[in-house]
């Protein structure tokens, strides 16, 4: 689901092309046979034919999609990954009630987890953070919707810069402990960055305050 108009095939293209590319490699190094078998029909176009694009223009259109789900699930059970991008977009500029957009926005949070659940399937939030001044000054980032937003996920990652690189920041989790690895954003897509093990420490002495304590 796609809020904000971001979403480009060209650029799914790219990325299921490297996925194959990926596959094809390893099934050469492996020599197996039902490997091989399996990409004759690993294509990008059956990749493209696998995801299902939604464009919502507005808070309504986007909660119309949310409560759809599980009619658009029975006619296509093999999805198990929805995404929506971003959540935050139209509950930042078409709100002036903010209690109603609590409201919405708490029901919105139960009725996807509960989906989840049900379901069986991920489900993948992305929201943008903002900053928050106290009135000594001083500042830090937090989610565009809010703490109590923040709170609604069972998982939370944060992304985000520093020194030139990006980082992936594991903030909550229920049966992983806080953790920092930086990523880097490629035409393949996302892929793994290697660097001195002591700079990743050095990192997640920072990290705190760098995205929650600014100053």
């Amino acid at each position: 689901m796609d809020t904000e108009g971001s979403f480009t095939v060209n650029r799914l293209e790219d990325m299921a092309a490297a996925a194959i590319k990926h596959c094809t490699d390893i099934s050469s190094s492996n020599d197996n046979a039902d490997q091989r078998e399996s990409l004759s029909t690993f294509t990008v176009d059956s990749i493209l034919a696998g995801i299902h694009y939604i464009r919502c223009h507005d808070y309504v259109q986007l909660l119309a999609a949310i409560r759809l789900l599980p009619d658009f699930i029975k006619i296509h059970p093999k999805v198990k990954l929805i995404v929506i991008d971003s959540i935050a977009f139209h509950f930042r500029h078409d709100f002036e009630d903010f209690s109603l957009r609590t409201r919405i926005l708490n029901g919105l949070a139960q009725n996807l987890m509960r989906f989840a659940s049900k379901h069986l399937i991920a489900v993948v939030l992305t929201n943008q953070m903002t900053t928050k001044f106290n009135h000594l000054g001083s500042s830090k980032l937090i989610p565009a919707l809010g703490e109590s937003w923040g709170h609604a996920s069972t998982i939370r990652v944060i992304l985000y810069w520093d020194k030139n690189q990006r980082y992936a920041l594991l903030y909550k989790s229920p049966t992983h402990q806080e953790n920092v690895v930086p990523f880097q954003v490629t035409m393949g897509g996302i892929r793994d960055v290697r660097v001195p093990k002591h700079f990743i420490q050095d990192n997640k002495k920072l990290k705190s305050e760098y995205i929650f304590g600014c100053t």
